[in-house]
Formats: structure tokens, sequence, C-alpha cells
């Protein structure tokens, strides 16, 4: 496509000259009179030049100075410039009192104690004044029972596994399909009873273990196998390994993707599209299909006959390093690609513009040869088409936001920051928890205290589906579960777009199979906020009060396919804890044929020749909360509606004397006694609690937290869907269990297998369904297992980009605390004109980038 440029940026015209007559005498005295003015002019000047400089030279210098206080931008490696704070208000009303000051009408404050009055210079020098920045990161000196992996335990855990002769590949081996070789390691989390005894008994430490995914290609028996190493802080002879699956009950065939196949995989799908590069460049204008075709397999799965993987053909708008998802061709097939021998996988059932299936290449090339096949034809040059108008980046062509060339309002740490980091340990204004993140699950936080109790012993990410609806061959019934993708895949966070400058980052870990090393990157950053908000307030006549909002995140940005996921745990003042987990990145598009309707029952077209198919994101967390100790019980709380007698039934009067209207609302209490799955029901609406009925406050209520979920979405797939079985948390906004060790995720991370084989009913993981078999939770400790998310329908405007959608919980205390438990932080108080308290004013200060702490 032509770019229409305009050769021409300014447009100059000769203007006609007008003719002027002068005479000699007025030409001369005007240079007479010009050369008085400028004499007199510059005797003035000087003397006003040197006045200034005298008066002010201590001014200009410090001027200087301040400019050249300006950082340089280490996360970026280039010079940035920082904004300056150059004024802090404190809005109190004039003429009340605050300690031995007083403020007259203007608002200014007189000290009785001193007479001192604030020069230009003194305003000057506070401007200027560089930001106090303190390192958050201490010396971490005992091992931490939930930090992610590290390179030296990695290292050991490969080690220790090649000794055992459980892996065969060893540096300078190649990785094949015949290798036994570990695809993934990440923390095995320790027994929580051993964990608690260590934790707040003084008990002994229960070890650092790790998880090895080891694909074993290299034996009789070939599978899909978990093992159990450790303990980590050992010598190599004192590691031991335990099996945690049973030898085949993950056959070979039924193993997720790995690293060895999904690059065989695409690879034996180009090489068949090699055969057919008339047909696509005909159509789609492909010129090389090794460079300008993106392939997305799906599955694997058992059809019956073998391993098989639906995929999907799109043009590489996002060049040659990326999957491009978005710009998807109406082409899709079949790979069979069972056993170890590549030679003998095929491709069948082709399907062009949803004509089909075609058994094989063959088929589909006489077909097209004989022009009975309906095809399209993109236009010459359509690549670079798709290719503006895929990269996410600013249309030069078009004019500029107003004022958008300025830097928007910053946030900065006059004091530096007011957390502390110790190894993945982080401490903040009364709150301690240990942030975590394995290679398959993504983020997790553990052992979260606040005010040195402990609310929440575990609150992790476990899964996130998406179930794709559209109208083409090999992209209806999409299913991802991407766990088995790596949600810890996590690549460098982006500085000043997934967190600002002045955050400190948290290292993320995994395992390269092919490097045999540790993948070790700055991912999880940790910063506070000021939200800009009261998180209370109150103004009256005589009353004026507040605290402002700030609270602290830790948060995980990772990116999964097409999807870009951020997960956030933020932590608040007054005993909150709020999980987010929002998405954004690219839609999966769907091809849209000209002869149909830009509206389909499977969404809206939202490009040229694209449909943005409908789908969902749930989002699925384990959340094991020990609230005022672990023996916990699950209240609801339903909020009803009736006449007053139903309500107050149990009262001894009759109520409907003194009641205005025999009409009200009131509450009911009943508890969750037995495992079981709650949706959210806003015709029924109700409170979920977690209490103990062992702990009371000072008003005899049962102390404990809530639950409240923003949820947007419930699953409407039937019991028979064929994937129900590793969907089945999505049927349930809350699950609630007894905590077992064995039972440590809402799924396992393969794919459903038959234990009739083994004549055997007990599976070594579980799905969520099968954890409700109706145990006793009642003062047990119990775990949780909240499911959240929206659907999507995509628009117009989520193309390029899906604007960020989110979803989460929050856990708020209810009757935890004897009172609002923020009064023990400096806030604004007046009282009948007096100032009893307030918040720090923070320094005007120059605040300079940070670098990456890890």
């Amino acid at each position: 496509m032509a770019n229409n440029y305009s050769n021409r940026a300014y447009e100059f015209t000769n203007e006609p000259k007008e003719k002027k007559t002068s005479s000699l005498k007025i030409l001369v005295c005007g240079q007479l009179l010009g050369i008085i003015v400028f004499i007199i002019g510059f005797a003035a000047g000087l003397c006003i030049g040197i006045f200034v400089y005298n008066g002010n030279e201590s001014k200009l210098a410090h001027t200087e100075n301040c400019q050249n206080q300006r950082g340089t931008e280490r996360l970026e490696n280039k010079q940035s410039e920082q904004p300056v704070i150059t004024t802090v208000t404190n809005d109190i009303p004039s003429s009340i009192n605050r300690g031995n000051e007083t403020l007259n009408d203007k608002g200014e404050v007189k000290n009785k104690d001193s007479e001192h009055t604030s020069t230009s210079e003194d305003s000057d020098e506070q401007t200027c004044k560089r930001c106090v920045w303190r390192n958050p990161i201490l010396p971490s000196s005992q091992p931490n029972l939930f930090a992610p992996l590290s390179a030296e335990e990695m290292t050991l855990v490969h080690r220790t596994l090649v000794d055992f002769k459980i892996v065969d590949v060893d540096h300078g081996q190649e990785l094949t399909f015949k290798s036994n070789f570990i695809g993934t390691m990440f923390l095995h989390p320790p027994n929580k009873r051993e964990a608690l005894q260590y934790l707040d008994d003084d008990g002994k430490f229960p070890g650092r273990y790790a998880t090895a995914v080891v694909i074993r290609g290299n034996i009789d028996q070939k599978d899909y196998m978990q093992y159990k190493i450790g303990p980590l802080e050992g010598k190599l002879p004192d590691v031991k390994v335990t099996q945690l699956l049973k030898n085949g009950e993950v056959p070979y065939e039924s193993r997720p993707y790995d690293n060895v196949e999904i690059g065989e995989i695409i690879f034996s799908i180009l090489a068949d599209l090699d055969k057919i590069s008339a047909l696509l460049k005909d159509s789609f204008d492909i010129n090389n299909v090794y460079e300008d075709v993106s392939i997305m397999p799906n599955g694997p799965y058992n059809d019956g006959s073998g391993r098989v993987s639906r995929f999907t053909i799109g043009l590489r708008g996002l060049g040659d390093k990326e999957f491009d998802f978005l710009n998807i061709l109406p082409f899709t097939g079949r790979l069979s690609h069972s056993g170890q021998n590549t030679s003998d996988w095929f491709t069948y059932d082709f399907f062009y513009l949803n004509q089909g299936p075609f058994s094989n290449i063959t088929e589909l090339i006489n077909v097209y040869n004989s022009g009975k096949l309906k095809y399209i034809k993109y236009p010459e040059g359509y690549k670079e088409y798709i290719i503006q108008e895929t990269l996410p980046i600013r249309q030069v062509n078009s004019p500029v936001r107003p004022d958008s060339h300025y830097p928007g309002t910053s946030t900065y740490e006059p004091h530096g920051p007011r957390y502390t980091i110790s190894g993945h340990v982080v401490n903040w204004m009364g709150w301690s928890f240990t942030v975590s993140t394995g290679q398959h699950r993504g983020p997790s936080i553990f052992d979260v205290r606040f005010k040195g109790e402990r609310i929440i012993y575990e609150n992790s990410l476990n899964e996130i589906a998406l179930v794709y609806s559209a109208d083409g061959s090999g992209q209806d019934n999409m299913v991802y579960l991407d766990s088995v993708y790596g949600l810890g895949e996590a690549k460098r966070a982006i500085p000043r777009v997934d967190c600002p400058f002045y955050a400190s980052y948290l290292n993320s870990s995994g395992w390269n199979p092919r490097g045999l090393k540790a993948s070790i990157l700055p991912t999880f950053c940790i910063f506070e906020v000021n939200a800009q908000d009261p998180l209370w307030r109150h103004k009256g006549q005589d009353v004026e009060a507040g605290l402002n909002n700030n609270f602290l995140v830790a948060r995980y940005p990772t990116q999964v396919g097409n999807y870009d996921y951020i997960i956030d745990f933020q932590f608040y003042l007054d005993g909150r804890v709020k999980t987010t987990a929002s998405a954004t990145g690219f839609i999966q598009g769907s091809f849209w044929n000209p002869s149909s309707d830009v509206q389909t029952p499977f969404g809206y077209k939202v490009a040229n020749s694209l449909i943005g198919p409908i789908h969902d994101h749930t989002f699925g967390f384990k959340v094991d909360m020990d609230v005022a100790g672990k023996d916990n019980d699950f209240q609801l709380i339903h909020w009803k509606y009736g006449d007053v007698n139903r309500a107050m039934k149990n009262n001894k009067t009759d109520p409907s004397n003194y009641f205005f209207y025999n009409h009200t609302r009131y509450i009911e209490w009943d508890y969750v006694e037995k495992e079981t799955g709650l949706k959210v029901d806003t015709e029924n609406q109700k409170y979920w609690t977690i209490i103990n009925r062992n702990k009371k406050n000072k008003n005899g209520v049962n102390r404990g937290y809530r639950i409240i979920p923003m949820t947007t979405s419930s699953q409407n797939l039937p019991d028979d869907y064929p994937r129900m079985q590793e969907l089945s948390f999505t049927k349930y906004h809350c699950a609630i269990t007894k905590q077992k060790d064995n039972e440590q995720y809402l799924k396992p991370l393969y794919f459903p297998v038959d234990n009739k084989l083994f004549n055997d009913t007990s599976p070594s993981q579980l799905y969520l369904e099968d954890m409700l078999d109706g145990e006793s939770i009642a003062n047990e400790d119990i775990v949780t297992w909240l499911s959240v998310g929206f659907l999507h329908i995509p628009t117009s405007e989520d193309v390029p980009m899906t604007i960020k959608v989110e979803s989460g919980f929050t856990l708020k205390p209810f009757n935890f605390f004897d009172r609002t438990a923020t009064f023990d932080i400096p806030a604004l108080a007046v009282f009948n004109n007096t100032v009893y308290d307030n918040a720090p004013v923070p320094d005007m200060c120059v605040s300079d980038p940070y670098p990456i702490q890890h």
C-alpha cells in the first residue's frame, strides 16, 4: 500500500514588493536618531545587568546545581530528565492552632518560638534538594521456606538426577526425543504442619525441595514423570529423590508439549505447507512459508488413533521471532505426531475457507489445480499492510494528541522506600510476606502477616483457562490451560510500563532444558502507591480528619502466547489484601469471510479480514487463610428480606408494635459444614467469611476475614462438555476443601489419564472436582479455591492492542480487629480549630531513578 506523504512541509509564496521613495535627508536623520537611542540603551542595560548579576549570582549558581542533579536512567541506559517537585501544600483551615504554630488568614504559618522568615533562597534550596534514597535490600542469612529455587539449587537438582541415572542429558549432549531430560523445575512446597512448627514454634527447618518434571523418552515404558528432590541446602550425598507419579501413570503419548516436540511440530507443518507454496502465494501473498507463516498448534489430544494436534496458520505481523495470533488465515489442518520418529508424522484433514476436509496435501493441490476450490485472494503487498496494522506503535502520519509530548504525573519517594526486602521476604508498614514464583503456576505469596499475626498461609495463582468459540475449522472449541505453557516463564519487566521507575525487583527462576541451566530474571517488582484518595475521611463543622490511601504492590507481569497478564498482590494499611489479575496484549483472531455479516454469532469484524472470536478468561487461585489460627470455619451470612416477626423470630416480644413498617432487611448465619463449591448469586446475596469460632475480639464477636470477589462472569458450559474435568475449577467462584498436602494445586499439569489402566481409583494428583468429596470442614484447616474472570467479546478497540481488563478478589478484615486498624498511623486530625495530629509532610526534592534491586 502506498503511503501518501506530502513532499512539502512548508509552502512559501513571493509577495509583490511595493516601490518606496524617500529623500536622502530623511534617511540620514533616521540613522543619527537610531545611533543615539542605541548608545543610551546600551549604557542603561549595562548598569542593570551588573546589578542583577551581583544580586542573583548565588541563585543562578544554585539553579545550575539543581539542573546538574538530574540522574542518569540506569534501567534504560540513557539520560532521562526526572520531574522536580516544586510545591507542597498542607490544606489546613485558616485561624487554627497547630501546637506552637498558628495559621493566619492567608494560610501562612507563624511560629511562636521563632520569627524566621523564609526567603526565596531558602525556597530554592528546598526545591532542588535531592531526595533521600535508602536501599531497601537487607542481608538475608537464613534459608527461606518459600523463595523460588535459586540457580545453585537448580544445578544441584540436575546433578542429582544425572547421578541417580534418572536423567541422561548432561552438558555437551544433544536433547532429543530419545532422551530422559528435565523439562521444568520449581519449588516443592513444604509440608504445612512442619512449616508452621518451624515458623511459629522454633521447630526444625523442614528443608527446601524441588519438583522436577522429567520426560522419560529413553526407557521401555516411556512416560511423563515428576520427582521430589531435596533437601537442597545439604550436600549432594544427602539429597534424596522421591518419585511422585506411578510408572506409566501419564503415558508418553499423553504428555503436554515438551521442548523437543514443539519445534518439530512447527517444522513438520511448515515442510508440508512448502509443497503448496503456489496456492499460498496466490491466496495470501506468502513468498516464503518459513519466513511469512506463523503456526499455532492446539492440543495435543488423543482422537483414538494416537497423539494429534490441530493447527491454524497466520501471517507474521510481528517479525520472524514472534508468534502472531492475530492475523489468522482460513487454513487449518491436523498433525498426527505419535512416537519419536518424525518421519512417521503426517498432516491431514486440511480445511481451506472451511472447505474440506482434504485428506492430505496432494488432494488439496489437485482440487486447487482443477479450479473447483473457492479461494480468496489477498492483494500484493498485504504482508506489509498487516505489519503496519499489527505493530503496537504510534501512527506517525496522524496528529499527535495535544500535550502528549509532556511527561505525565510522576510519583516519588521523598525519604526512600518505606519497605525492606530480605531475600524474598518483604516488610512494609506492619505487613510481612514472602514472594515466590513457579515455572508453571506463576506468582504466589506465603506467610502473610499483619502486625505480627498470620492471616494468609498461601495465596497463589494456579491456572488461567480460556475457551474460544469461532466459526472456523481448527478454531472452534479451542481450550487453553496456560499453566501447561508456563505462567512462570516470565521475561524481564518493562521499566516504567510494568512498574514505576522507583520500584525494587525480585528474581523469578525457571529451568532451561536446552542450556541445562537456570534462567534467573528480575520479574517481580515491589513498590508503594499513593492512590491520591482517602482511605478514610470526615469533614464536619468542627472536625476535619483523614488518612491518605497508600498501599504496597507486589506485581508480576508475564506473557503466554498472545496474551500478557499482570498479577498484583496489594497490601493496605487497614489489613486488606487485594489480588488482581489483568489481561492485555493481542487478541487471537479468526478469519472474517467477506461473504459474512460483520456481526456473527461468534463475534464482530474487528479489522480488515478478522473477527475477534468470543472467549473467556478464568483465573484460578489457591487461598489458604489462617484467621487467628489455622482451625477455621466457612460462614455464610445471608442478606434477606421479610416481615419483622420472621426477622426477629427469637425475640420474646412482638416487634411489630414498634417497627414503622412490617417489612425489613435482616441477616442470618449458617456454616458450610462439608466440602463444597459456591457461585456468586446476585439474586440471593450473601457474605463469604472465614471465621475462628475459638477466637473473639473485645466485643465478643468471632474474629474473621471476608472474601469479596470481583468476578464478572460465570461458567455456562455443561458438565458433559468434553474438557470439563480440566475446567472443573471454573464451575465455582469459591470452593472450600480441607487442607491436605497432597492437594497442593487445583489441577495437575498434565492431561486427564485413565487410571483404570492401573486398577487404581486413586490418582496421584487430583482435579478440583475430585477434591470436593464431602469431607467435614467444621473447625478445620481449610483452603478456598477462588475463580475470578471475565467474558471477552472483542471489538475494534481491541486491535492492535487489548486495553487491560481486570478481575480479582479482596480479603477484608471482618471483626478481626477491635476497631479501625489504622489509628497507629499519623493522620490529619483537626478538632475545634486545633491540630492534634497530621501526616508527615514530604520534602520537596529531586527524585533520581533507582537501579534494579534483586
